[in-house]
């Protein structure tokens, strides 16, 4: 049918144009798909002439799609998605060899990544994939068998499983450590109440409970609120404040003096959890990876080494 090939471009031309269009360049999509610049501009610009729709304004530095690029990359990135993980469907029918595990950032980055090798040594035989995601989504739509979740177990239509419990401790720069009681009391917990606090936007009221565990009255707004862990870190680092973190994420800065405990650890009520949709049975490799987690979490060092 010549007419419905008009709308059903090359492959080809379908990565390249997304891989610009997300990246902001030729030269760095050229890069990602290990081809040269010349033969990136050539699919783009085929694209366009198939389609009769200019996908992007090109610049002298920059490229940024059009209104109807943005569009058009955004189904074409849902759609080789698709494809993708139709391709990891056909190698793998009986869901053994594959696992797409979403993780938190920094939770993936210090705590499970390291640990990894041990559980590729038990399960040579799975192939794991990461996404990156922060709170509850619909596993469904997002083609995710499993999720790392920090928090409380109250995700609809999942089945959880607790890794850890979850605990933070004030930590501050040894700037703003300085001149606080040595020893910990109630004059020490008055003293972190006065000074500046930050704090994650998906714990809006991690400081309310924490005040409210010393017998402090509720604090006013944190002075500044982020997004992610690491980025809090890196801010508490810096002296911008103090804030409540796992130590176990952050042992390497505090063996380094960059963040001081201020008072002990407090359970806040959540945990680590791992998160599995409760639509249909388990694949085996989350089943593995799900029994390997929780031995990994009761092992004597498994939260601190």
């Amino acid at each position: 049918m010549p007419t419905a090939r008009r709308f059903l471009p090359p492959i080809q031309s379908l990565q390249a144009f997304e891989a610009v269009a997300r990246l902001g360049s030729f030269t760095e999509a050229a890069t990602e798909l290990a081809l040269t610049q010349s033969a990136i501009s050539r699919q783009v610009s085929a694209l366009e002439r198939q389609l009769g729709v200019a996908l992007l304004l090109r610049g002298p530095r920059h490229v940024v799609p059009t209104a109807e690029g943005a569009s058009y990359a955004s189904a074409v990135r849902g759609a080789l998605g698709q494809l993708h993980h139709a391709a990891l469907a056909l190698q793998d029918k009986d869901g053994a060899g594959t696992l797409t595990l979403a993780i938190l950032p920094t939770f993936g980055t210090r705590w499970l990544i390291p640990r990894l090798p041990r559980f590729l040594r038990a399960h040579p035989e799975i192939t794991l994939h990461f996404v990156t995601r922060i709170g509850a989504f619909d596993m469904g739509s997002a083609r995710v068998d499993a999720a790392i979740h920090a928090g409380r177990a109250d995700w609809p239509a999942t089945r959880a499983t607790l890794l850890l419990e979850d605990r933070v401790q004030p930590l501050a720069a040894p700037q703003l450590a300085r001149g606080l009681q040595t020893s910990w009391g109630p004059d020490t917990a008055s003293d972190i109440a006065r000074l500046p606090r930050l704090a994650l936007a998906s714990r809006p009221q991690e400081w309310a409970g924490w005040m409210a565990a010393q017998g402090l009255p509720p604090p006013a707004p944190a002075a500044m609120v982020f997004e992610h862990l690491a980025a809090l870190a890196q801010a508490c680092a810096a002296g911008l404040g103090v804030a409540l973190m796992p130590p176990f994420l952050f042992r390497t800065e505090i063996a380094r003096g960059e963040l001081c405990p201020l008072a002990p650890d407090w359970a806040n009520g959540a945990g680590y959890w791992l998160m599995e949709p409760d639509s249909a049975a388990p694949k085996r490799a989350v089943a593995d990876l799900r029994t390997w987690l929780v031995t990994e979490c009761s092992r004597a060092d498994g939260a601190f080494a």
